[in-house]
This record gives C-alpha cells, sequence and structure tokens, in this order.
C-alpha cells in the first residue's frame, strides 16, 4: 500500500506538535465540506452518493461520540447538519449551565463550536 494513493492533501505530522483546537477546526471544515459535496452531487447533478458515503459518515461519527462522548457529539454533528434550515439561514440551539435558562447560541464557525464545547466541559467540572 502507497500512502501517495491518498492524494496530496494527506497530512501526517507525527513529529510536529499541533494543537488539540487546530486539529479539530480543520476535521469539522473538512466534515462540513464533504457533506456540502455530498449534498450538492445530489441535488443538483442528481448523482446519490449517500447510499455509498454512509458507512465512511458513521466511523467519522462514532469517533466523534469515542472522543467526545454523547452530549458533544450531538452538538458537533447538529453543527456539520443541521445548523442551517433549508434556505440557507444560520439556526441557534438553546444551551443551558447548570440550573440557568437555556441561551441561544449561534455557531458560525468551527472556531465557535469549539468554544462553546470548551464552556460546556467547563460548567460540566
Amino acid at each position: 500500500m502507497n500512502i501517495n494513493n491518498f492524494g496530496d492533501k494527506l497530512r501526517i505530522s507525527r513529529n510536529k506538535k499541533s494543537q488539540e483546537k487546530e486539529i479539530f477546526i480543520d476535521i469539522i471544515n473538512s466534515l462540513e465540506q464533504c457533506w456540502i459535496r455530498t449534498n450538492f452531487l445530489h441535488e443538483h447533478m442528481r448523482l446519490d452518493f449517500y447510499s455509498y458515503e454512509e458507512n465512511y459518515y458513521k466511523i467519522i461519527e462514532d469517533l466523534i461520540f469515542v472522543k467526545y462522548g454523547e452530549t458533544i457529539g450531538k452538538l458537533i454533528l447538529w453543527f456539520v447538519y443541521d445548523r442551517f434550515d433549508a434556505d440557507g439561514k444560520l439556526l441557534g440551539i438553546d444551551i443551558s449551565f447548570h440550573d440557568k435558562s437555556p441561551k441561544t447560541f449561534y455557531l458560525k464557525t468551527p472556531t465557535d463550536l469549539w468554544n462553546i464545547i470548551e464552556k460546556i466541559n467547563k460548567n460540566i467540572k
């Protein structure tokens, strides 16, 4: 098996110290771009790759749940798949901390998602 078969975008950096935040943002951006591309092919080109790609998405989703747990995992998947309505309008998500009333957050970027995850994790501890 030749690692070059995976294309020029594959980066393996065992020696480079990458921060978790940067890796997280890169993964979320990549996953979102894959999802956008899958939907574009389906909606505009009438090519149905959902059944072909389903196992890949399942693997990624399962790894997200293993790493972040169910609550954060659901938030991450909501961000990627459901944060925009059918018209492209950004939707908010209600999150409550401790016994406070829920507050609506509008997560535009993976950095916004990272920041809210950090806030949730701090409030859990």
